[in-house]
């Protein structure tokens, strides 16, 4: 059929969001000024640089979880707001209860999301080889070049 040659609006959208989340190189953090086969003295001087600063996670994890946990947080923040002054008139607690609660709940959804994909979109899941890391989403052949 003709119609099947055309984009979806979701597959324009997962380009351009492709193009903004690309990484600089497509090497694994760390191992961007290895060799093509890197050895094992580069393969320890990256794990090395690794550990240096790591507090809860990796670089990429704790620095995702703060912003997306803050982000979210106050993006709920505001919906619940909002939702609050719609729903509840002046003397109920749900005008505080409920953008506390959204504000909570959005927060959490920020700190695992953001948290998760910001390793990804920094090459911190990648194998020496430029292959996504085994703990990185599963591939099928279905998948294209981003793991999606």
């Amino acid at each position: 059929m003709a119609g099947d040659d055309k984009t979806t609006p979701v597959q324009k959208a997962e380009s351009w969001l492709d193009e903004k989340t690309k990484p600089d190189v497509d090497r694994p953090k760390g191992l961007q000024d290895a060799s093509a086969d890197p050895t094992v003295a580069e393969l320890r001087r990256e794990q090395r640089q690794e550990i240096e600063n790591v507090t809860f996670g990796t670089e990429g994890q704790t620095r995702g979880a703060l912003f997306g946990s803050l982000a979210f947080a106050a993006v709920g923040l505001v919906l619940g707001a909002l939702i609050g002054f719609l729903l509840f008139d002046g003397d109920s607690p749900g005008r505080t209860v409920v953008p506390v609660m959204v504000a909570l709940f959005a927060g959490v959804m920020g700190f695992v999301y953001w948290g998760g994909r910001v390793p990804e979109l920094e090459n911190e899941t990648m194998s020496t080889t430029g292959a996504p890391g085994s703990s990185s989403t599963p591939r099928d052949p279905g998948n294209d070049d981003r793991g999606r």
